[in-house]
């Protein structure tokens, strides 16, 4: 930790090929608290280093036996690892201290100085090499700050120091900053705004001042920022550190929570019946005014509970506001019965009687604890159920019922007449030159047409009849407990209807019936077949009559 004391000793690697001068230098380093091993050569000294060996400073001879010299191996450890090097000299001459000068070292000591001198270099030195390790530490954290950091002169105005994230960010460089002022960079201040933020901290009237504002990139493009300032002095000079937290991650978070809320919010409105949004613990987290004005229920409370085992909300159980408060003892949660819905694999519905109504509740899963409840008037349901059954049988032009909904009461007049031995009929019929009324007078009076016929037809026939659209402007007829005699009579009695048919500007429409009777061993598909041969040949007659099969046939 940074300002601690530590009670290590110091640990010193002296190069030192004398052995009387080391023993002297390790007896009075050691005396002095320092931790000394000695080497005699510049190529040990290299050795013990690259092979991991990491002393606080190194003491080093200049004249060494060997062939490397002091000097030589000092600038070789510097390549490997940053030591600080305090160097041994019997003589000063120009030559050597130029030597020293080209390698990093933190100083020299003569030999014959003494023994306080001696002390105080290497105390210096490794003070000296604390120093810059700390300010090296400060450094690589004030360049490596995923916040922007400014540096700012207060008199100049101008940026001392800018982190790289801050230069990446803005698009400058060191240089451009170092003439530049935050009021290039920054879209809302001026001169007159950014001095009184200034004065707010020379004044003391707070230690650090934090602000939102907009920073504008070389680039011209503009990004949100918090910036934090503080003054500090350095030297004697007031200096301003501003630290920024580029806001656009956060405020787009914000605008993604904002944007899901109202998402959120509109999905629950837009739902026609009431809703809410309910946690994995079955707590209301939202819900839609028609939720709360029916149900009376509350965000942050708990959804109900089957209280009387029939799915009844007792009065008893109503809290002074008039909604429900719960969990109960022994109750069950009537939105969240997962459990039973899991075991089937689908959405569970259930009942709930209030307000003189029985409403059916509803939930599915949106996310793992977060889960869509919305209740239903059953009334309104079952008609619209109702009305999506009669879609699903129904043709949506002609009002009659769907070639899909025809095979299924065939099959089952089938079965009845396989059972019973009534005999009955089916009338297909094809409206004559169709394409060409709607070639001559586009689809929609087609459309017309359709639906005039159909009318025709619903008003002759009877209720246990039933007509289907087969396909374009083809029909269908299925007449139970009717002969194909009685059939072609009715064929024959519509025949005339459609002929008489008044339709503005069109002119006459026909149609060409076929008529089948069922016999015994029949299938839907003999039987179609049946009626569609007998309809082709009355298009093949000229068309608008009608021709059938006996039952012996």
């Amino acid at each position: 930790m940074i300002g601690s004391v530590s009670t290590r000793k110091k640990k010193i690697l002296l190069v030192e090929d004398s052995r009387l001068t080391a023993r002297v230098l390790t007896d009075l380093l050691g005396e002095n608290g320092y931790d000394t091993e000695t080497i005699a050569t510049g190529e040990e000294a290299v050795q013990k280093i690259s092979c991991g060996m990491s002393p606080d400073l190194i003491l080093m001879d200049i004249e060494l036996a060997g062939k490397m010299n002091g000097i030589e191996a000092a600038d070789k450890i510097a390549k490997i690892r940053d030591i600080p090097v305090v160097f041994l000299t019997a003589q000063t001459s120009e030559e050597i201290v130029n030597k020293i000068k080209k390698v990093k070292a933190y100083g020299f000591v003569l030999k014959n100085t003494d023994k306080a001198a001696l002390l105080s270099t290497v105390e210096m030195a490794l003070k000296l090499n604390q120093a810059i390790s700390h300010a090296s530490m400060f450094e690589r954290i004030f360049e490596s700050s995923l916040n922007e950091y400014y540096i700012l002169h207060l008199k100049s105005m101008k940026f001392v120091a800018v982190n790289r994230v801050a230069r990446e960010n803005l698009g400058y460089t060191a240089e451009e900053l170092r003439n530049m002022s935050p009021l290039d960079i920054n879209e809302e201040l001026n001169q007159r705004s950014f001095q009184k933020l200034i004065n707010i901290l020379i004044n003391k009237e707070h230690e650090k001042i934090i602000f939102n504002t907009v920073h504008r990139r070389k680039d011209g493009t503009l990004y949100p920022v918090e910036v934090n300032m503080q003054l500090h002095n350095y030297d004697g000079e007031e200096l301003c550190v501003a630290l920024a937290a580029d806001l656009t991650e956060r405020e787009k978070l914000e605008e993604e929570k904002r944007y899901k809320e109202e998402q959120c919010r509109l999905m629950l409105e837009g739902i026609q019946s009431p809703a809410w949004l309910v946690s994995g613990e079955r707590h209301i987290l939202a819900q839609n005014r028609m939720a709360q004005s029916l149900f009376k229920t509350k965000v942050g409370e708990y959804c109900w509970e089957n209280v009387l085992g029939g799915g009844h909300l007792a009065d008893e159980y109503k809290n002074s506001s008039g909604s429900y408060s719960f969990p109960l003892p022994g109750t069950k949660c009537y939105f969240c019965r997962r459990e039973e819905a899991f075991d089937k694999n689908q959405p569970v519905n259930c009942e709930v009687e209030l307000s003189d109504k029985t409403w059916n509740v509803w939930w599915t899963p949106l996310s793992d604890n977060v889960f869509l409840h919305y209740a239903i008037d059953v009334t309104k349901y079952k008609r619209m159920e109702d009305e999506l059954r009669h879609l699903s049988v129904t043709d949506y032009l002609t009002n009659t019922f769907n070639r899909r909904y025809f095979i299924k009461k065939l099959e089952e007049e089938i079965e009845r007449s396989s059972r019973s031995g009534k005999e009955f009929s089916i009338i297909l019929l094809d409206i004559d030159h169709f394409k060409s009324i709607n070639d001559r007078f586009g689809h929609n009076v087609g459309d017309l047409v359709l639906k005039s016929l159909v009318e025709v037809i619903k008003g002759r026939i009877s209720k246990i009849d039933i007509l289907a659209r087969w396909g374009g402007e083809e029909f269908v007829i299925l007449l139970p407990d009717m002969s194909v005699k009685g059939a072609a009579f009715l064929a024959e009695e519509l025949q005339r209807l459609i002929r008489q048919m008044d339709i503005p500007n069109i002119g006459r429409v026909a149609a060409s019936f076929g008529v089948a009777a069922y016999c015994p061993g029949d299938s839907i598909d003999t039987l179609i077949n049946k009626a569609d041969n007998m309809m082709y040949e009355a298009k093949a007659a000229g068309g608008d009559c009608v021709r059938y099969m006996s039952s012996k046939e």
